[in-house]
């Protein structure tokens, strides 16, 4: 993280109130930028201790599901800034079951929040971000990169916004618009606690066993992230890297490999 690249940046963040979204804004708070906090209950955000002085801090309460808040949002932002030079795109919900017991209404709640929020937001802050010829961060996942059984849902929802941000970039080439899709492994968030069942009930499962991030270690690694225009897609570790590259050259053993190692998640009981 380079400090000096910060210093009077205008930093949009979704999903600030908690998770990485959160860890990106303690890590910020100490440098002299304007913050501005999406969450649904953004006002209830506290400011940090070590708070620089010479920070900004703006809270906007934001449901992201819905088109009429992000309408507000854009408002209010254009009123309090004159650009956006990062926009990290962090808030995000998960959803788990198989193919053939999710809800309608798990799809329809499940892209509302990882997808047209995202896209509609990016949309209505393209002209302040141009002006600042801004970036695009989005945290992201491995299980964009393929069809994860029993994340129907969750990665459908996650891959639709890789293409469409991916026809943005292109489409911005030359206008100095970054666009950067961060695919973040395991980490330590609530974000399975707070997810969507089947059946679109709370699906408040327990974290993912096994070796998972800390926030504030993911949190780094995006502002690392924001700091390089070039950087497209990013897999944060091995084995982003490695199921990308057996997704081309080894697809029968990825399924497979997928269906031992998850097949406790959607098999039938």
């Amino acid at each position: 993280m380079k400090k000096d690249f910060w210093n009077g940046k205008v930093v949009l963040i979704t999903g600030a109130s908690s998770g990485i979204g959160h860890s990106i804004f303690l890590e910020l708070s100490k440098l002299p930028c304007t913050l501005i906090l999406v969450a649904r209950r953004a006002e209830e955000i506290p400011n940090p201790t070590g708070l620089h002085p010479e920070s900004r801090v703006i809270r906007i309460n934001c449901d992201l599901s819905q088109e009429s808040e992000i309408s507000k949002l854009k408002e209010k932002v254009q009123k309090s800034v004159n650009q956006i030079d990062i926009l990290f795109n962090n808030a995000g919900i998960t959803a788990h079951g198989r193919f053939d017991s999710l809800s309608m209404e798990v799809y329809h709640r499940t892209f509302a929040i990882n997808f047209f929020g995202p896209v509609f937001l990016i949309q209505s802050l393209l002209p302040l971000l141009l002006k600042a010829k801004g970036n695009v961060v989005t945290t992201s996942t491995v299980s964009a990169l393929y069809g994860v059984p029993g994340r129907a849902a969750y990665s459908s929802s996650k891959s639709a916004l890789h293409a469409a941000l991916e026809a943005l970039r292109i489409e911005m080439m030359e206008e100095g618009i970054g666009i950067s899709l961060v695919c973040v492994p395991y980490t330590d968030t609530a974000l399975r606690q707070s997810g969507l069942a089947s059946d679109g009930s709370k699906l408040e499962e327990s974290p993912a066993k096994g070796k998972r991030l800390k926030s504030e270690e993911v949190a780094k690694r995006l502002l690392s992230i924001a700091e390089d225009k070039e950087a497209r897609l990013v897999t944060i570790n091995s084995s982003g890297r490695f199921l990308n590259w057996l997704r081309l050259f080894l697809p029968k053993f990825l399924e497979k490999t997928m269906y031992k190692k998850l097949k406790h998640d959607f098999q039938k009981h």
